[in-house]
């Protein structure tokens, strides 16, 4: 059926243009179709040595990294319009390492990858969502407890990922690790009324 009126002309309106510029990035990469991300812990750290890799090559700073199975999660803070060439440069050494390991043929990664600026004031609220869900989930009880989190090295309870820098979200609450502990904790049970109160 032909569109009409107002759906014909939004058919004809381009998206918006990706905002890639410096500042705040909350980034997302997932696999292709419902493919792991992630098959074993070789992998992960791979991963973790590319991602390393690439913060050093664009001098990008890493705020906080959660991996999950089929998906991986990042909040950056970009100095320039690098990210969609450190993007690309990190999934596709990524992708090829994948591959080679797995006996692997063609396309890995779904898209390039998501990305989302972070406004002023909203450093924590994402910050939040992103450490939480291994939570939401099912693989782990607590944001703490997840194993393949910087948020455990944030807390001080880990020196796995001294890369990670969470120096920008912890200056919202006065610098306080404590302050920032809580704020997940309070999301946590918050989420876990919500799950209760839907019986899902």
């Amino acid at each position: 059926m032909r569109a009409t009126g107002a759906s014909a002309t939004l058919a004809l309106v381009p998206p918006a243009p990706r905002d890639y510029g410096p500042g705040l990035h909350h980034v997302w990469v997932n696999a292709t179709g419902r493919e792991a991300y992630f098959v074993d812990e070789v992998d992960r750290l791979d991963w973790i040595r590319q991602l390393v890799r690439t913060l050093e090559l664009y001098g990008w700073r890493c705020i906080a990294f959660v991996q999950l199975d089929t998906h991986v999660h990042l909040i950056l803070e970009i100095n320039d319009w690098s990210l969609p060439l450190g993007m690309k440069r990190l999934n596709l050494e990524y992708s090829k390492d994948f591959n080679a390991r797995h006996a692997r043929r063609g396309q890995f990664v779904r898209r390039r990858y998501g990305n989302r600026r972070i406004q002023s004031g909203e450093d924590l609220v994402v910050y939040v969502y992103v450490v939480l869900n291994p939570v939401k989930a099912g693989i782990a009880p607590r944001a703490e407890d997840w194993r393949w989190s910087s948020y455990p090295t944030t807390l001080g309870i880990s020196r796995d990922f001294s890369f990670v820098d969470a120096s920008a979200v912890l200056a919202e609450l006065g610098g306080s690790v404590d302050a920032l502990r809580a704020a997940v904790e309070g999301q946590h049970h918050a989420y876990l009324a919500r799950k209760a109160t839907s019986g899902v």
